[in-house]
């Protein structure tokens, strides 16, 4: 591999001097090992009369302090190539002096392709010269040299070296991660008006529903599979596109004796009384709809060791799953759960906040910008959580 990049460092040099002074230059390639000049015609010369013969054809001498700096660089020992360039007067003169002479010929593979030369050994090993440069792969590693500097690259770093300057590692910034499975737990809320609704049967009193609710009993869940694409990355931060998938729960706790049944137009509560007419009391009394979300979240990622990590707002379309009451009596324990649509509305938006705080757990916000029921069939009440990200 050495051999590989010391011959294409030679042959940038050449065809860099090539393309600047095609019109006034010479280039010439010595075999060290036989000491002759490579392409010369005639082998019953000896080197210094090739060469002669070589700068005459260009018009030019080749002076005693030349040739002795050639003997010189031919003598060397020296595993690699090496090479002489002067200039005399307007004519730039370019001598490479090969050790492997003419054989490299046969031992590598040169193609020949658009803006450059390629040369390819066997494997996963490849050299490729072109107009930007030499680049070479072995491997995993891959080596750029290109006219401003050179860059390496091992696995996702990349080292990077300036012609003039000091060598920079370039590594992608440790910002927040907004991807993976998600768990959000809080509390539920139903702000909204409680106006009347349609009377269950002509002459009947207009019915007001409760939906005073148990602030610390009325719980919201979610599980979330997430992921973004980035938009915009700087050094310490970033913005996203989060977008991902996931299925939450909303748990209406009621804080009073009344079960939410369907009337025949509209969501009802009613009550249940024992054979003495008494009102049943209930320990547990709950009203649960289910969803399949789809969150879309545009984001700020920063640096994991900032203060504030994340800032989403965004919003989310959702479909209703389930819905269903369940309730117990306090004194016999007897369980009353009923599976009913009770005129939930069948789709669902709203916003949705998330902030990312160091050493304190992620919060979230989401409010409902669509009424709970349908129109018509219950009160202008709209889905309210808050609460903790757990991953």
């Amino acid at each position: 591999m050495k051999k590989f990049i010391a011959i294409i460092c030679l042959l940038v040099s050449v065809f860099s001097l090539s393309a600047k002074e095609r019109q006034d230059s010479l280039i010439l390639k010595i075999d060290k090992r036989n000491q002759t000049l490579v392409g010369a015609k005639t082998a019953n010369r000896t080197l210094r009369e090739e060469l002669e013969m070589a700068f005459d054809k260009k018009g030019l001498v080749l002076t005693d302090s030349l040739w002795q700096n050639i003997r010189q660089a031919i003598k060397t020992d020296s595993d690699g190539d090496s090479s002489l360039s002067v200039r005399i007067g307007n004519s730039s003169v370019k001598i490479g002096i090969l050790k492997s002479g003419v054989k490299y010929k046969s031992e590598i593979n040169m193609k020949a392709k658009p803006g450059g030369v390629s040369i390819a050994s066997s494997g996963k090993e490849e050299v490729r010269v072109g107009l930007d440069g030499v680049h070479v792969k072995d491997g995993n590693e891959e080596t750029h040299v290109t006219w401003d500097g050179v860059y390496h690259r091992e696995g996702n770093e990349v080292t990077k070296v300036i012609w003039g300057k000091d060598s920079t590692k370039i590594k992608r910034p440790n910002l927040y991660s907004r991807r993976g499975l998600n768990f959000y737990l809080g509390l539920n809320a139903l702000p909204g008006g409680e106006t009347e609704v349609a009377v269950p049967y002509p002459g009947a009193p207009a019915y007001v529903p409760n939906f005073t609710l148990d602030p610390m009993g009325s719980r919201y869940a979610s599980i979330e599979i997430s992921r973004f694409v980035t938009l915009s990355e700087g050094k310490k931060s970033a913005f996203r596109l989060g977008y991902g998938l996931e299925i939450d729960w909303y748990n209406f706790r009621f804080d009073h004796n009344r079960i939410a049944t369907k009337g025949p137009n509209s969501v009802q509560f009613t009550t249940i009384t024992s054979s003495t007419g008494k009102e049943v009391a209930m320990s547990k009394n709950k009203m649960s709809v289910s969803y399949l979300t789809l969150p879309i979240m545009p984001h700020f990622s920063f640096d994991k060791k900032s203060p504030i990590q994340m800032i989403a707002i965004g919003g989310y379309v959702s479909y209703r799953i389930d819905t269903w009451t369940k309730a117990i009596e306090e004194e016999s324990g007897n369980l009353r759960k009923e599976t009913s649509n009770l005129y939930v509305n069948p789709f669902r938006y709203g916003v949705r906040a998330e902030f990312a705080l160091r050493h304190f757990p992620d919060l979230f916000f989401s409010y409902d910008l669509s009424p709970l029921f349908e129109p018509g069939k219950g009160p202008e009440m709209r889905g309210l959580a808050f609460g903790i990200r757990l991953l």
